[in-house]
């Protein structure tokens, strides 16, 4: 996974100012999205006060790049760089995971890994919204994404793993 991550990573670091210009209000043409966010924040807020993990997302999407765009645009969160697969978070911390299509990079082989990382941070009952583009095989396809292979996942598949 190391070179896929080094390789994506740079694919972002590349396209970040152009992407974060693209991508920064995006939400603000996608109701249904908002609407999702806005119901995924309910529900972690109604199961406690656990903190949320925007990991992957936006736009500090993936890359260090990307990363320090957002620390600029929101100097007073909290912005890590770090692995999928071995956060820097003790057992049970968190509320919530918004992994909104930061995993759609990632080999179909680890993918396991990082849900189960996912798992180990989040509390019983927290909450993950996963976003993923979705296929109709039952296996992952990879495609050529803008940026750099990704791939689809059925969601009947992704969601047994």
């Amino acid at each position: 996974m190391t070179d896929v991550l080094h390789t994506t990573r740079a694919a972002y670091d590349a396209v970040a100012d152009l992407y974060a210009s693209m991508f920064n209000d995006i939400l603000e043409t996608l109701p249904l999205e908002r609407a999702l966010l806005t119901a995924f924040a309910d529900l972690v807020r109604a199961g406690g006060s656990r903190p949320v993990a925007d990991v992957g997302c936006g736009p500090g999407h993936l890359s260090p790049e990307m990363i320090a765009l957002a620390r600029k645009a929101h100097p007073d969160l909290r912005f890590d760089e770090g692995s999928m697969t071995a956060m820097d978070l003790a057992d049970g911390e968190l509320g919530g995971i918004l992994s909104h299509f930061s995993t759609i990079h990632t080999p179909p082989g680890d993918l396991p890994d990082v849900l189960t990382e996912f798992h180990r941070v989040l509390a019983p009952g927290g909450h993950l919204l996963l976003g993923f583009f979705p296929g109709d095989d039952p296996e992952p396809q990879a495609f050529d994404h803008r940026v750099t292979v990704a791939y689809r996942w059925s969601p009947d598949s992704l969601a047994e793993l």
